[in-house]
């Protein structure tokens, strides 16, 4: 079995934003999308463990974007599940476009959780002859926890609706980047493009809650921000991520 799930796409009108650049949050579901589909492929996804009590949670992601495919323009995306770090599966992304060039790269790290205890499960050891591809990076980094800056600005408050929830009745990933991504206005976008985005989900929001976005700005470089949201219900830190702009 090729360990490289690879999938083409043609970009579609709603995969990008107003300026023509495919969307982040796109990119997101992109990734998320191939590594259920790698995971049910080897026997590990949603279908074989939800009868087991077993389901993934994203905890932490890494992008590093080169370039940014247009409307219609066709992409592979390729994933590999690359290896066991401490209690997370790590799993590895590119971005490639008809030249075969590498357009964005990610790495992210997983969590295999029981269902009734919440407590994680290490998957090589219910699975000892799962393979990984520890031979290949797209990106070398390690989940890590982020610093907040000193002096963070409350930028807006959003409350989840019925669309932005998954089959798991949380608001799914992708929507937070959406979400991250409204902090900043059209002139903004228009005039910068995002290099890196380093990211960690730290607890869920469901239907109804209210999230408060806060930014900071690097006293170092202007062009490095950190964004976090907090659930105004539960008081706890939602996301938490560091992004960096060119």
């Amino acid at each position: 079995m090729n360990p490289i799930w690879e999938t083409a796409v043609k970009i579609r009108a709603f995969d990008v934003d107003a300026n023509n650049r495919l969307k982040v949050s796109t990119i997101f579901d992109y990734f998320q999308d191939a590594a259920s589909n790698d995971a049910e492929r080897r026997n590990f996804g949603y279908e074989v463990f939800i009868p087991m009590g077993l389901f993934w949670v994203l905890s932490w992601m890494k992008i590093e974007c080169i370039d940014f495919p247009k409307f219609s323009d066709e992409v592979k995306i390729q994933t590999w599940g690359k290896k066991q770090y401490k209690l997370y599966s790590m799993r590895d992304y590119l971005l490639v476009n008809s030249d075969s060039k590498i357009i964005c790269k990610g790495t992210s790290a997983w969590l295999l959780l029981d269902s009734k205890t919440l407590r994680p499960k290490i998957l090589p050891e219910l699975f000892p002859d799962i393979k990984m591809f520890e031979s290949k990076d797209a990106l070398t980094d390690l989940p890590r926890k982020l610093i907040p800056s000193r002096d963070n600005e409350i930028i807006y408050s959003s409350q989840i609706r019925y669309s932005d929830l998954d089959l798991n009745q949380h608001a799914n990933n992708a929507k937070y980047i959406e979400l991250m991504l409204d902090c900043y206005d059209v002139d903004f976008h228009k005039n910068h493009t995002l290099k890196t985005l380093t990211i960690s989900f730290n607890s869920e929001t469901k239907y109804g809650d209210n999230i408060q976005l806060r930014k900071g700005i690097e006293v170092s470089n202007s062009l490095t921000h950190f964004i976090e949201a907090k659930n105004l219900k539960s008081e706890k830190i939602v996301f938490q991520a560091s992004l960096e702009w060119s």
